[in-house]
């Protein structure tokens, strides 16, 4: 077992896998466990998503803003976390809901050789949300969390909910984790940390008025903010190694247990890959499809 998961690591660490190219491209909008082209329950899971995504978001800002310090809202990394969220689950549900309504739409994606920029936009955000949701948990609940700040279902829904739906949403989805693509969610926090030090240098203050945002991004203190920095970036490399491995054993739960059998629409040019393409009835020509004469392939 260890030298499978080296030999899996080695081979995922490929300079090819560092780009967001992924063939084929519809897994971005199907489901793992969906056994025909069109899924009605991931459909509405995807819608149902968004909704709650966008009511926790709206919900903070009714529970947190106040006319007096309405920006203050802004500059807190569980606000940014937050809202990732839901831009992420908004844009999956608007590419499901286009992918099921529009047969021309699933046609074009299917013959495709190169994935659409919207979905390579789409697999960076849920790349960075995924990460970044469960390095705020950790780090909320593990070090700044204190007596002064209530356990309320505000609380909660963004500093645990957040972390709890996205890892679901990774064992729901088709399409793989890099473990290159570790750099998105990186570069995302090194973004906040120097709008953190802009903030600093402009006397911007917190919620209660004191000259941070977060006591362990004190800038007045350096030295401990690098650490708190650097611890982060090792947090957010192990969180990408378990969402990784957790990627691959809902992959090998699924070519074990569930029997896949890829069946191609009659004009699709995408290869049979293992447990994957473009199955089930052609949305073009109807139930009578010869794609299902195609012999297995894995």
């Amino acid at each position: 077992m260890p030298r499978k998961i080296a030999r899996a690591c080695k081979d995922e660490l490929e300079l090819h896998n560092c780009g967001m190219g992924h063939y084929p491209a519809e897994e971005f909008v199907k489901s793992q466990w969906q056994t025909r082209t069109k899924s009605t329950m991931f459909l509405l899971y995807r819608l149902a998503l968004a909704v709650f995504f966008t009511a926790v978001v709206v919900n903070s800002i009714v529970m947190v803003v106040t006319p007096e310090d309405w920006g203050k809202y802004f500059i807190y990394l569980t606000h940014w976390g937050i809202m990732m969220c839901m831009a992420t689950s908004v844009l999956g549900a608007a590419l499901v809901s286009r992918w099921y309504f529009h047969p021309e739409y699933s046609e074009k994606i299917c013959n495709c050789e190169e994935m659409p920029r919207i979905f390579k936009v789409y697999w960076m955000m849920h790349n960075i949300t995924l990460v970044v949701s469960f390095c705020i948990t950790i780090i909320y609940w593990g070090i700044l969390h204190n007596e002064e700040m209530p356990v309320d279902a505000n609380n909660i829904l963004i500093h645990a909910t957040n972390c709890v739906f996205m890892v679901i949403d990774l064992i729901i989805v088709a399409y793989p984790v890099r473990l290159w693509h570790v750099v998105q969610p990186i570069l995302f926090g090194l973004v906040y940390c120097l709008f953190s030090v802009v903030y600093y240098l402009c006397d911007g203050t917190d919620k209660k008025g004191r000259p941070y945002i977060y006591k362990v991004l004190d800038w007045s203190k350096p030295s401990g903010a690098m650490v708190t920095v650097v611890g982060t970036i090792v947090l957010a490399i192990i969180v990408q190694l378990l969402m990784f491995f957790t990627y691959k054993m809902r992959s090998f739960i699924y070519l074990r247990y569930f029997n896949p059998k890829p069946i191609l629409p009659t004009n699709s040019t995408v290869n049979l890959q293992q447990g994957k393409g473009c199955d089930g009835i052609s949305m073009v020509y109807g139930g009578d499809n010869p794609g299902f004469t195609i012999p297995e392939k894995y």
